[in-house]
């Protein structure tokens, strides 16, 4: 009741207060202290760094400094609209940033996004073993569907320590491979080598510095190399990865990122020997990306670079050099930098979402599949039976139903700082049943559990 108390006074007060006292600053500016004091809170100065910090009744915590474009909320850093400037003695804010204070107070000040909106909060329901070696190892899981049998489904990761695991759906390590420096994984469906169909997984391997193939045993998931030689990047370092399977002609890209914003699209030919590369594409981002996933239904490649935004662009050789939209920006209120793991849940007649890992903030910003990429809200994997995620790099999400234990799929993460009751581990993978992700929404996602990868369509988007 306190709380709301000094929220209606904080009102009052900002209606009413003398446009005298905004003379001086641009239009939209407000008064930190005057402003925060109002509704119950301590702020102190900082004359040796220029710092204004505060503190309210919730619990709240934050901070801003003059002449900078950033602040801090419990622990976590946004963007602002402008910079923070001193008039007189006193510290005005851009427009914006008080409102953002008050929605965290009216909600008791419960975690948010930047731009104040409500956080879904989920529990994960399984995890895989923690990788055999310390420090940042574990980076990027792919999900592959069992032909037959769902439940026997595969997670498919990278261990930058050394290899590419293999999970169960129950997160035990049936399948190991030493291969290097792995980076980032993905599979596709029904690759045709030598008369053969089958599925394949490839993955981008910093230590050799190529896209290495296999394909993936129908049964148990083990893998097989399928290259019939060293697929080479012509970049310094591979770095992020996604395939493609292009459904309007049927071929298949092995799609690069490298540290230095480069991108590579290399044909997936089969030959006698085996899978052979032939770079189709080559164009270069402002600086670093990795999180990149490609939507096989509408042809689009989505990109993260990691400091900036996430771009779309087309998927086929022929789509151009440049992004031809830009979906969100790190900063703006959605995606805290950096901005890593892209994955897409393909939904019932072309519907579905785009997921992004926002890794600076802890957090997952989930947008529409179609159309303008629509921002719908984002979640956090908290702390449960088991312990949530921080600071996520790959993700993979897939709808189709994977047997009793998710029969509407799973959304899958790498945590950053895995702990077993307050003991910290090795990292891992979390493992959240989508029907409970979807139902956290105030406005509940999708659930379409019969859309099986293998079994895609060609779409126009628009």
């Amino acid at each position: 009741m306190k709380l709301f108390k000094s929220f209606s006074v904080l009102l009052i007060a900002a209606s009413f207060y003398s446009q005298a006292a905004w003379a001086s600053v641009e239009e939209g500016y407000e008064p930190l202290r005057d402003m925060l004091e109002q509704a119950g809170a301590r702020v102190t100065w900082n004359q040796s760094t220029l710092t204004a910090d505060f503190a309210l009744q919730s619990g709240l915590e934050g901070s801003v400094t003059i002449g900078n474009d950033g602040y801090k909320l419990n622990g976590t850093d946004g963007k602002l609209n402008g910079h923070v400037k001193l008039i007189g003695d006193k510290t005005y804010v851009p427009p914006g940033f008080v409102e953002l204070v008050l929605s965290k107070l009216r909600s008791g000040g419960g975690e948010q996004t930047a731009v104040g909106e409500a956080l879904a909060r989920v529990t994960a329901d399984g995890e895989t073993e923690a990788v055999d070696t310390g420090e940042d190892a574990a980076d990027d899981p792919a999900i592959w569907v069992h032909p037959d049998d769902p439940a026997k489904s595969k997670l498919i990761a990278t261990n930058k320590g050394g290899g590419i695991l293999v999970y169960d759906l129950d997160g035990k390590q049936v399948q190991s491979y030493k291969l290097g420096k792995m980076n980032n994984i993905d599979v596709r469906y029904g690759y045709e080598l030598n008369g053969k169909r089958m599925d394949i997984a490839a993955a981008t391997n910093r230590t050799s510095n190529t896209v290495d193939v296999f394909s993936i045993n129908p049964e148990t998931g083990a893998l097989t190399d399928i290259a019939a030689k060293p697929i080479k990047s012509d970049m310094g370092e591979v770095y992020g990865f996604s395939l493609y399977h292009s459904l309007k002609t049927g071929k298949y890209y092995a799609l690069v990122l490298g540290k230095e914003g480069e991108f590579e699209q290399i044909e997936l030919i089969p030959g006698s020997a085996g899978v052979e590369g032939k770079l189709v594409r080559h164009f270069k981002l402002a600086s670093q990306a990795e999180g990149i996933v490609a939507d096989d239904e509408y042809g689009t490649i989505y990109i993260a670079e990691e400091d900036a935004a996430i771009w779309k662009i087309g998927a086929e050789p022929d789509s151009g050099l440049k992004p031809y939209a830009k979906v969100d920006e790190a900063g703006k209120g959605h995606l805290t930098a950096d901005i890593e793991g892209l994955a897409l849940y393909y939904g019932a007649d072309g519907k579905g979402y785009l997921m992004a890992s926002s890794q600076g903030s802890s957090t997952y910003a989930v947008y529409n599949r179609q159309g303008t990429n629509r921002y719908l809200g984002s979640f956090v994997v908290k702390d449960g039976l088991i312990d949530g995620t921080t600071e996520t790099d790959g993700i993979d999400v897939v709808g189709f139903g994977l047997g009793p234990a998710y029969p509407n799929g799973i959304f899958v993460a790498q945590d950053d700082e895995n702990s077993d009751n307050g003991k910290k581990r090795n990292q891992n993978f979390k493992i959240v049943s989508w029907d409970k992700l979807a139902k956290s929404f105030h406005a509940p996602l999708r659930i379409d559990n019969g859309i099986d990868p293998r079994k895609l369509s060609p779409r126009k988007d628009g």
